[in-house]
């Protein structure tokens, strides 16, 4: 079992840092998958978007995903796909 108020602090502080990059639909979607408790489908969303738009992501929002998507035991290919969008 794991805490699920880590995993919800880690994908809310990865869209605090993408929200400039983001438009409110955009937010207010995955915003309300972790409010729901759906984290797993608000980070397959949230990685879709960065990945179909070409959306840069910083080192520290790329490690955010990777820690939740670990923790929630997901697939490594649903962020693994964003390594060529990370900015120094």
């Amino acid at each position: 079992m794991f805490d699920y108020k880590v995993v919800e602090s880690k994908l809310k502080e990865v869209v605090n840092i993408l929200k400039p990059k983001l438009s409110e639909v955009q937010i207010k979607f995955i915003t309300s998958d972790i409010h729901a408790g759906e984290w797993n489908l608000a980070l397959e969303t949230l990685c879709d978007i960065l990945i179909e738009e070409e959306i840069p992501i910083d080192s520290r929002g790329y490690e955010l995903l990777q820690e939740a998507g670990n923790t929630l035991s997901m697939e490594k290919e649903t962020w693994e796909m964003l390594k060529v969008q990370v900015t120094p």
